[in-house]
C-alpha cells in the first residue's frame, strides 16, 4: 500500500510540473513582443502581371454564361443568338484560348 501512495503522489507531482511547464510557455508566447509582431505581418502579394486583353470571335449579341474554375483554366458557356451554344478553355494568364467546343447533333449521325 506503501507504493502505490507514493506512485500517486509522483504522477500527481508530475502532472502538476507538465501543467506548470505549459502555462510558463503559453505565457511567455503570448508577451513576447517579436514574436506578436512577426504574426501580425501579412506575407507580400506576388507582383502583379501585366492584363492580358483578348477578343473572342463571336457574333453580336453573344452571351457570356456560366463560368467554371478547372485547374488552372477557365470554362465559360457562351450563348450565341442564332445557333448552338459554344464552351471555351482558356488560360487566364495568357489569355489563349485552349479548346472550343460548339453544342449540338453531331453530323452524320441519326438522331435517337
Amino acid at each position: 500500500m506503501q507504493i502505490l501512495k507514493a506512485l500517486v503522489v509522483i504522477m500527481g507531482v508530475l502532472i502538476l510540473a507538465g501543467f506548470t511547464f505549459l502555462g510558463v510557455e503559453l505565457y511567455k508566447r503570448m508577451s513576447d513582443p517579436n514574436r506578436a509582431s512577426l504574426t501580425a505581418i501579412a506575407p507580400s502579394p506576388a507582383p502583379a502581371e501585366p492584363a492580358v486583353d483578348v477578343t473572342l470571335d463571336v457574333p453580336a449579341g453573344s452571351r457570356i454564361g456560366e463560368l467554371v474554375v478547372v485547374g488552372n483554366r477557365v470554362l465559360f458557356k457562351v450563348s450565341l443568338p442564332q445557333g448552338p451554344d459554344r464552351l471555351y478553355l482558356m488560360d487566364p494568364r495568357t489569355g489563349a484560348v485552349a479548346a472550343t467546343i460548339t453544342a449540338g447533333p453531331v453530323s452524320g449521325r441519326a438522331a435517337p
